[in-house]
């Protein structure tokens, strides 16, 4: 009787490999822990009981499977990189051009309307003065106190 298999260590290595796997729920196993284990597999078949092609082809689609599920995982990961990417270059661009608009504000006679609570609001009319960035974003004063883009709602050349 063999004692150990080749590449694959002896039986308590073996098991140890399966223990690493119960004691650490994070990690998984990958096309080339499936191959090693289908090797195991025919290499320790019954002689007299040879595997069947459909239990082979079982194995092998299984086989196919995980290496497909893998590719997806790899694929979602790189769209979920570049999504990203989209995102930031975005928000970037929204902000550039959410400080171009209030420049563009300086000088000019503005309506707002400012929300006051209850679904009520106020209207305040007045010449942009200076724009102020506040956490990144651009905030326009009228008579002295600050306002968000937002809440403009006419421009008077």
């Amino acid at each position: 009787m063999v004692s150990s298999i080749s590449g694959a260590g002896s039986g308590s290595d073996l098991n140890n490999f399966f223990t690493s796997y119960i004691d650490n729920p994070d990690s998984a196993l990958g096309k080339t822990d499936f191959l090693h284990l289908l090797v195991t597999k025919l290499k320790y078949q019954d002689p007299l009981k040879p595997l069947t092609d459909e239990s082979f082809i079982a194995d092998l689609a299984q086989f196919s499977s995980l290496e497909q599920m893998q590719n997806l995982n790899t694929a979602f990961s790189q769209q979920a990189s570049t999504m990203e990417a989209l995102n930031e270059n975005l928000i970037s661009l929204i902000l550039m051009q959410n400080t171009t608009q209030a420049a563009g504000l300086i000088g000019k006679t503005v309506k707002l309307e400012v929300p006051i609570g209850d679904g009520t609001y106020a209207y305040v009319t007045g010449v942009v003065s200076i724009v102020r960035f506040v956490d990144g974003q651009p905030k326009i004063v009228v008579n002295g106190n600050e306002y968000a883009l937002s809440y403009v709602k006419e421009i008077q050349a």
